[in-house]
């Protein structure tokens, strides 16, 4: 797999899905130097800092290809996420942000303990671009899409892997949620945007996250593609509503035993 396959990849996927934003093309440099050319520093370049979904929204919203080390960040959870910084047990960030993290007290230093992390130090800048633009190779591929364009994608990996789609939710700190499992893992992974970035990076109210290994996009084309072959495409779905329609002929079966209504095979 290069590049050149994923960017052909994300065309294809927007035109099976049509998606209302660019998939995006996300990796970690553990050297500064090493960030392709054509990004932007939101310091260096613009001289403003940027939370990292508003990155993501500059990125899948207008296509630009934005770089990030630790002084660009507005935010602090992508910093503690991404290893940028120190907030481990027993330090004083760890001691200010414990209370303030939505959970019961007694719960809230093994929550905070446990949050996604990669390793402290390691990583020192990261790039976000559009997946069918990019000019490096990602770490983890993400997928902005309505919850239809999602059911999509959950049953052509099924159809691809013969196994469910698994996922842990919580409706805040989506940037980490969405990114530091799947890049430690290499598993899929479904995120909620939560509401900095619903609120200040114009994330839709019926947008939901889908994460994907990039050697795992593959599933996605593949299945969507199979089920377009039966009629079971995005795009073409039809959207009616008969009463008493016809179904499945174990249906009338089942409900003959209940002592139900039967009616039509299909």
């Amino acid at each position: 797999m290069d590049i050149q396959t994923l960017n052909e990849q994300a065309r294809r996927l927007d035109d099976l899905l049509r998606l209302d934003t660019f998939p995006l093309a996300v990796k970690w440099y553990e050297n500064v130097e090493d960030v392709p050319e054509s990004a932007i520093f939101p310091m260096r370049d613009m001289g403003k800092h940027a939370a990292l979904c508003q990155a993501f929204s500059l990125a899948r919203m207008r296509g630009m290809s934005i770089a990030m080390e630790v002084r660009d960040h507005w935010c602090w959870n992508p910093l503690v996420a991404f290893g940028m910084v120190d907030c481990s047990p027993g330090t004083k960030p760890f001691e200010v942000i414990k209370p303030l993290i939505g959970v019961p007290p007694e719960k809230a230093e093994t929550f905070l303990a446990n949050f996604p992390r990669l390793e402290l130090g390691k990583y020192k800048a990261m790039v976000i671009a559009p997946l069918y633009k990019a000019d490096f190779m990602p770490d983890v591929i993400l997928i902005y899409s309505n919850t239809a364009q999602l059911n999509s994608m959950l049953r052509a990996v099924k159809a691809q892997t013969g196994e469910l789609v698994k996922s842990e939710f919580d409706g805040i700190d989506s940037c980490a949620y969405a990114t530091v499992p799947t890049m430690l893992t290499r598993e899929f992974r479904v995120t909620l945007p939560d509401p900095g970035d619903v609120e200040r990076a114009r994330a839709g109210k019926d947008e939901i996250i889908f994460s994907v290994p990039p050697e795992k996009f593959h599933f996605i084309l593949d299945g969507l593609e199979m089920m377009e072959k039966y009629g079971m495409s995005y795009r073409t779905a039809p959207v009616v509503m008969p009463l008493d329609f016809e179904r499945p002929p174990f249906y009338n079966e089942v409900f003959k035993l209940w002592g139900l209504d039967q009616g039509e095979d299909c």
